[in-house]
């Protein structure tokens, strides 16, 4: 089961009784119990401080990208073994594509480089001023410009 942005919904402490009620709990029950009915769990989040930590404490394997939050870098840090600590100091400088694998999966810690997909996607943000020195609009809507803005309630 992959639980995708899981720091959305499996937060530490839940601050929403429901999300804390019906989704932490049970991934949990998934986590604890699930490996002996052969269903196992990939737990992915930007900000693994924020996550549950029953639900952290279940991983066994961690692929850690470049995290820059010290609160992520502790969480990461303490699952490495003391004689591969300097490990953890590249975690803010890992360049793309590359992390670090620690736990089951791996017999050794290591920092390893992920091949990048081909195409990549294009993720790149707008240059405001490339997109401000157009002069036209392709297809203008004002039509529907104007009845949304007459829609609003004042």
């Amino acid at each position: 089961m992959v639980y995708e942005e899981a720091h959305s919904y499996l937060p530490k402490g839940g601050s929403n009784q429901y999300v804390q009620g019906y989704a932490t709990s049970a991934v949990r029950r998934i986590c604890k119990e699930g490996r002996k009915y052969g269903i196992g769990a990939l737990i992915v989040s930007q900000r693994p401080s924020d996550l549950d930590t029953s639900i952290l404490s279940q991983c066994g394997t961690f692929i850690t990208l470049r995290l820059s939050s010290s609160d992520d870098q502790s969480i990461i840090r303490s699952s490495i073994p003391d004689n591969s600590s300097n490990l953890a100091e590249t975690l803010p400088s890992l360049r793309t594509g590359e992390a670090i694998i620690v736990g089951e999966a791996i017999k050794i810690p290591s920092r390893v480089l992920i091949p990048l997909m081909k195409p990549r996607p294009d993720s790149s943000d707008a240059v405001p001023s490339l997109e401000w020195a157009k002069t036209e609009i392709e297809n203008p809507e004002f039509a529907k410009a104007v009845t949304n803005w007459r829609k609003q309630k004042v």
